[in-house]
């Protein structure tokens, strides 16, 4: 068995982020002489893509729910261990001189739809579509009222990824977030688009950058759906099924970062900062002012079946082939047994990284 295990995660409030960056699960890891590296730490592009396709052996990965269920889709062994959810910003941005004043003035636009020519799986492309169709629907409308006007962006999301040499580096930093929607910006900036959705971090620096005028504007997700609703923690079940129970280790430090950012709201969200791109004032308008009390892990029925909506979706517009059997890609296992691990030793014994 190889004595490293690799990771990734996306630029989103995440426990698995906190308990990497806190040095939590590779300093457990490392009692066992594994090393626990990020895909930032390798120059191979192809490893670097596992990020989207999940390609890379003894994986894991937390982050938004549409790669996982692309690689689960395409027959990939990757296995569903978590799911959280957290509050984050929706906005249908539009030029601060348009006339379209509400989400009822859509009728007849056109609406930014994002391709990225360079990437297998294009989730920004199922967000803004899940995210127009969902606010639309809510007001009345449907895609069809609209003129869903495709935006093509040519550069491929690894080539923004950076190169790093500490094992608890991210694949994306501050200025992959800054320029996230940048091509989608320019067009509704130039006028070849009327509106433009956007959510999260990626929400809070499009506004603030572009000056743009939310139509749309709302932390309140608790009944919506999309790549980042909810946010899905997994591994790769060659690990899964060699070492459940170092699986379990990673998850019991993923929950102990989950109860330590309740109890330590400054420090939390000073790191949920750095993950998301965002200047620390931004991090309550990005997401919520009570998001480092919403990272914890669950397999709950309510989260599944929001996944499951996911992956309707995906199938309905023709982004994967076939539904993802959900009975194969669960394993409640390494969450129950990573509770009952936490009831043995409750407190942290690591301390929380300077």
């Amino acid at each position: 068995m190889t004595n490293t295990f690799w990771y990734t995660r996306c630029p989103v409030p995440t426990a698995f982020s906190l308990a990497v960056l806190n040095g939590w699960i590779a300093q457990d890891l490392q009692t066992e002489g594994i090393a626990f590296r990020s895909l930032a730490t390798t120059p191979d592009r192809s490893a670097r893509q596992s990020h989207f396709q999940q390609t890379q052996p003894n994986f894991f990965r937390q982050g938004g729910n549409t790669p996982p269920l692309f690689s689960r889709a395409a027959g990939r062994d990757v296995r569903l261990i978590g799911l959280s959810f957290n509050e984050s910003l929706r906005v249908i941005l539009v030029r601060p001189d348009s006339d379209i004043r509400s989400v009822a003035d859509l009728r007849g636009k056109r609406i930014s739809i994002p391709r990225r020519l360079a990437d297998p799986v294009d989730f920004w492309r199922t967000t803004v579509l899940r995210g127009f169709s969902d606010v639309l629907a809510a007001n009345g409308l449907r895609l069809q009222d609209t003129v869903p006007t495709e935006v093509r962006i040519a550069r491929a999301y690894v080539d923004s990824a950076q190169d790093a040499r500490r094992a608890e580096d991210s694949l994306w930093r501050a200025d992959f977030m800054l320029g996230h929607q940048r091509e989608e910006a320019e067009a509704l900036i130039r006028g070849e688009v009327d509106a433009i959705f956007s959510q999260g971090a990626i929400a809070a620096i499009t506004q603030g950058f572009t000056g743009a005028r939310a139509i749309f504007d709302s932390q309140d997700t608790a009944r919506w759906v999309n790549n980042d609703a909810p946010l899905t923690l997994t591994v790769t079940g060659d690990l899964l099924d060699r070492r459940p129970d170092l699986v379990d280790r990673v998850v019991a430090q993923t929950l102990r970062a989950a109860t330590w950012a309740r109890a330590q709201e400054r420090q939390a969200k000073r790191l949920i900062a750095i993950e998301s791109g965002l200047p620390e004032d931004l991090v309550d308008r990005a997401f919520s002012p009570r998001v480092h009390e919403q990272l914890g892990l669950s397999l709950d029925d309510t989260l599944i079946a929001r996944l499951e909506s996911q992956n309707r979706l995906l199938v309905d517009h023709g982004f994967i082939d076939r539904p993802v059997d959900f009975t194969r890609f669960i394993d409640f296992g390494p969450l129950v047994r990573a509770q009952a691990l936490l009831a043995e030793t409750p407190v942290p014994a690591i301390a929380a990284a300077e």
